[in-house]
């Protein structure tokens, strides 16, 4: 990855929906917040019930890998906080090949900063405002052992975004995004749990980039300690499909990456937290860091 493209891969949209969905990857750099589907990720509220979601994730920016895994800016560095809040109602009624059928909606906000003193006088930015919305439905499935529902979203480029900017809270393009999900309780207190998607964002039309295809595996592996403690590890596995296209040709810029970490949780049938470390195992591609997140649920 040269120069060009690594600056475009620091400097790209890190604001992000925290609620499971997905932006672009502008330069080869996933907003997509992966690794946050890791508890019950199958689980949807019943007939009639609205869930109140809150999805709160703080990156540290230590690196930023071209794609034999090398740091391209020396002493690169930044500090995301990203918070989002996703409302799902399940209808009490309609069925889809005999799912029950919710809408949803999310805003994020995000605030934050990136250094790359390889820049000079530029080096440093900041951003604080609201990212892109996110507008959607799924159907949902559920049996005393498999919990599962599929996932269609929409992304609007509606959040603060200046194309000269080195980071910004809304990503400048639409985006459709497409999930399985699924929770497995293969014996008593274990959970399988796991989020597979795919995402496809349309061209930039200030800078004419457009992000590759990405599939992106959140995963779970939790133990029930208590009725209501649950423990376990978590984390993802991201792999872009398709090049990157800048002006209408492919550039490469293929991110790959993969984390892991422990994760704790605690609830009850009306609401609940889930607290999660995340570290870099493998990236390319893309920035490297480590992530800390506190994700809640309430159901009215």
């Amino acid at each position: 990855m040269n120069n060009t493209c690594a600056l475009r891969a620091a400097t790209c949209c890190f604001g992000f929906l925290l609620s499971s969905h997905v932006y672009a990857l502008e330069g080869g750099t996933s907003s997509y917040p992966a690794g946050t589907v890791t508890v019950m990720s199958g689980a949807v509220g019943a007939p009639g019930e609205t869930t109140f979601y809150t999805y709160n994730k703080l990156i540290d920016i230590n690196s930023i890998r071209n794609n034999e895994g090398n740091k391209v800016f020396p002493k690169a560095k930044g500090r995301i906080h990203a918070h989002a809040i996703r409302v799902v109602h399940t209808l009490d009624g309609p069925k889809f090949l005999g799912g029950d059928i919710s809408v949803q909606a999310a805003l994020p906000y995000v605030k934050g900063h990136i250094n790359i003193p390889a820049l000079g006088p530029f080096e440093r930015d900041s951003v604080s405002g609201m990212g892109d919305p996110m507008f959607g439905f799924l159907v949902s499935w559920m049996s005393a052992t498999y919990l599962h529902n599929i996932d269609i979203e929409l992304i609007a480029p509606w959040g603060k975004y200046d194309e000269h900017a080195l980071i910004n809270a809304g990503n400048n393009t639409r985006a459709l995004y497409m999930g399985y999900a699924f929770t497995w309780l293969p014996m008593d207190r274990v959970e399988l749990s796991s989020k597979i998607s795919l995402n496809y964002s349309w061209e930039n039309n200030d800078t004419n980039y457009q992000s590759g295809v990405q599939l992106v595996a959140d995963y779970g592996l939790n133990y029930r300690v208590s009725q209501n403690w649950l423990a376990g590890v978590g984390g993802y596995i991201s792999t872009q499909l398709t090049d990157d296209q800048s002006n209408g040709h492919d550039i490469g810029n293929r991110s790959r990456s993969t984390k892991i970490g422990p994760q704790i949780g605690y609830g009850t049938r009306e609401w609940g937290l889930v607290a999660a470390y995340q570290n870099d195992v493998y990236a390319r591609n893309t920035s490297g860091g480590d992530t800390i997140m506190l994700n809640g649920f309430l159901k009215y």
